[in-house]
């Protein structure tokens, strides 16, 4: 397995949330939620993102067939990879697997608020993308 930081990204048509891990690959912790941005502006928000915490990975969430507007996130996600590509990062897609449904019931079985308005749902859900895949390749 490599190491350096991967920059996770829960692609979402209103909201973008963000998680990164170390170096090493054995924690992820959020990194923020981008609110209303699409196309070469969001790409070059993450891109910066990316720069400023030296990773040279980006992780991008794929929604699983038969969730809500899957084939509009799909298509802004794949615009998203095309465009991160350009840019010398490596580009690693990956089943985000209701992420956003098991953070809302996350927070619902530890006493908060399921409210999915907030923008700590796709942060989270940004958390759980990248844990999955720290998991999975075996850094966790």
């Amino acid at each position: 397995m490599s190491s350096g930081a991967i920059l996770a990204v829960d692609f979402g048509l209103k909201r973008v949330g963000l998680s990164v891990c170390d170096p090493n690959r054995k924690v992820a912790v959020g990194a923020g939620t981008l609110i209303g941005l699409s196309g070469r502006t969001l790409a070059r928000t993450i891109k910066k993102q990316a720069e400023d915490r030296n990773v040279g990975t980006i992780l991008i969430g794929s929604p699983p067939e038969g969730a809500r507007e899957v084939g509009e996130v799909i298509a802004g996600a794949d615009n998203l990879v095309k465009a991160l590509s350009k840019m010398k990062f490596t580009i690693i897609r990956w089943d985000e697997e209701f992420s956003t449904a098991r953070a809302l019931s996350d927070r619902k079985k530890y006493g908060g608020k399921s409210n999915s308005k907030k923008q700590w749902i796709d942060e989270a859900a940004a958390i759980l993308i990248l844990q999955d895949y720290l998991e999975k390749n075996g850094a966790l």
